[in-house]
Order: structure tokens, then sequence, then C-alpha cells
């Protein structure tokens, strides 16, 4: 049997207190709860954290349970999150209306408390192997970190979240400087080698948990910073710079610094910004990219950034 570890959210949707306090003691020793009394906090709930199963009364106020897992199911960002419903007065009518929608269970509410933690754990289970699956498919094999499909992914979604929660969400555009004069003087091996060393500064450089770094593609690389604004991605991407320099990787003759060093672009999003409107996800590594090139025209071994 896997171990969860806490590393699985469920999100339990109930106006009952009484049912609420039920449903997380028996659930709280191996998940992360969230909880949500109605429909309209729960989607966003489910939008802003990274829930791995919703547990729903049908009957939800605002926004009823058919309506949010229909939203659930049909949202390119939430359409992996299994559904599983809790019937007060249960009936094969709702039931089929239930799991033609995309729930994977109907459930008695007055279900043997046992039977009902199994019922999750297993479906918990296919979540864990899922996301294991999606980590190696989604993740770069020299280095690491996520490829370029999971940075998609995590772009639209983080933008989106932002949109919603009204908070920033900034991009660092990273590429290592002079990286074709290293191959070349050096060798694929030891090029290979630096951009390790390199991800593993980018890796480290995260401050919060849903701080996302990606190999871009060759010798660039993004690292995805929600709730963060334009001076807080500056520091990040100046201390960035300073640890590479302090790696005292030894760059190739012709390049222009003696060590191996990195440029930055940086760009930020937020919702209250004048342009959001029309703004697109997209458009947050294509300034950040803007930006790359302006760092390199200015010399390299720096960043250049704008909101």
């Amino acid at each position: 049997m896997t171990a969860f570890h806490h590393h699985h959210t469920i999100l339990i949707i109930d106006d009952d207190v009484v049912s609420i306090s039920i449903l997380t003691s028996l659930f709280a020793k191996k998940f992360n709860i969230e909880i949500a009394q109605d429909g309209k906090v729960a989607l966003q709930t489910i939008m802003l954290k990274d829930i791995d199963l919703v547990l729903s009364v049908v009957n939800t106020p605002i926004i009823s349970g058919q309506e949010l897992c229909t939203f659930v199911k049909n949202s390119q960002l939430t359409a992996h999150i299994p559904v599983m419903f809790l019937a007060d007065n249960p009936s094969f009518d709702e039931e089929d209306e239930c799991l033609a929608l995309g729930a994977v269970d109907y459930i008695d509410k007055k279900i043997r408390p046992s039977i009902l933690v199994s019922r999750v754990s297993n479906q918990m289970l296919m979540v864990a192997q899922h996301k294991r699956l999606a980590q190696v498919s989604c993740t770069d094999g020299l280095t690491g970190l996520a490829n370029r499909m999971q940075l998609d992914t995590m772009l639209n979604k983080e933008w989106y979240a932002a949109v919603r929660g009204g908070h920033s969400v900034a991009a660092l555009m990273i590429d290592i400087d002079h990286f074709k004069l290293f191959n070349d003087e050096f060798g694929h091996l030891e090029g290979d080698a630096c951009l390790k060393i390199i991800a593993a500064i980018i890796a480290s450089s995260k401050r919060r948990e849903r701080d996302f770094a990606a190999r871009y593609g060759g010798e660039e690389f993004v690292l995805l910073l929600p709730f963060t604004d334009l001076n807080g991605a500056k520091q990040v991407a100046q201390e960035l710079i300073e640890n590479v320099q302090n790696r005292n990787i030894k760059s190739a003759k012709q390049a222009s610094h003696p060590m191996v060093t990195i440029s930055i672009g940086i760009s930020a999003f937020s919702p209250t910004h004048k342009k959001s409107a029309t703004a697109d996800p997209i458009d947050l590594i294509d300034k950040a990219d803007i930006n790359l090139f302006k760092a390199k025209q200015a010399g390299r071994n720096q960043y250049a950034a704008s909101a």
C-alpha cells in the first residue's frame, strides 16, 4: 500500500459543519484537507490550490455539485481531478446524472466510514500513480527539471490562477552566456555537466512551494514565480546571477567573462495592470524573452526587466 505522507489534498465540500468535522477526522491523518461550504468557494479553491480529489455532497449552495463537476471536467486545467459525490438521499436517477457528468463515484452518505475511506484511498492510489507517470513524461532527462510541455501547462495554470486570485506572477527567462563557445572548447560532456549545475542552482532558488523551474530548450531555462511582483523577481534574478558566478565554472577563452555567467529577462503580470485585459499567458514568456535579449545586448551577466 502506498504511503501518501500528506502530499495529496482532498477538497471536502459540504454545508453541514458536523459532516465536515466527521469527514475531516476520517482523512486528515492521510491527506491534506481543504474545506468549502458552498460551490463558489469550492471552485475558487480548485483554481487556486493543488487539489488531488474532490469529495462533495450533491446539493451544494450557490453552485451545485453537478455544476461544479461539469466545470471541473470541462476545463483542461482541472479535468484530471477525480470527483466523488456523497448523497444524502441517493437515487438511481441522480447517480446516473452524476456519473454521466464525469464523477468517479456516487456514494450513500450513510455508508460505513471504513468503506468510504477505502474508496477514497483507492482513488488516491490512482492519482499517485498518474502523478508518477506524468512526472516522468514531463521531466527533462538531462537536468531533472520540468520540460517544455509541462512548462506550457503550468504557465496556463498559474496565469489563470493569478487572474482569479488577483495576485502577481513573474517569469524569468534564463540563458547561459556564450554556451556554444563553451561546448566548442570543452566538448558536449562538459557542456551537459554545466547545464546540470546551472539547473540545480535554478531549482534551489525556488522560495515558494509553487515556484516552478523548467528547461525551455538548449541552454535556456524558465523560472515561474507565482505571488511574486517585478521587484521580488529582480531579487531572485540577482541572487541567481551571483550564485552562478560563485560556482566559478571556467568559461571559454573567447567568452566575455572568465567564468560562466547567465543573463536573465524578467516579466511580471498583475491583474490590476492596465494592459491585463488584453494580455495572454504567452505574453509573460515573450516579454521575458525580449528582456533577455536586452540583457545580452547590454553586456550579459545581468538582468533586464519590465512589467
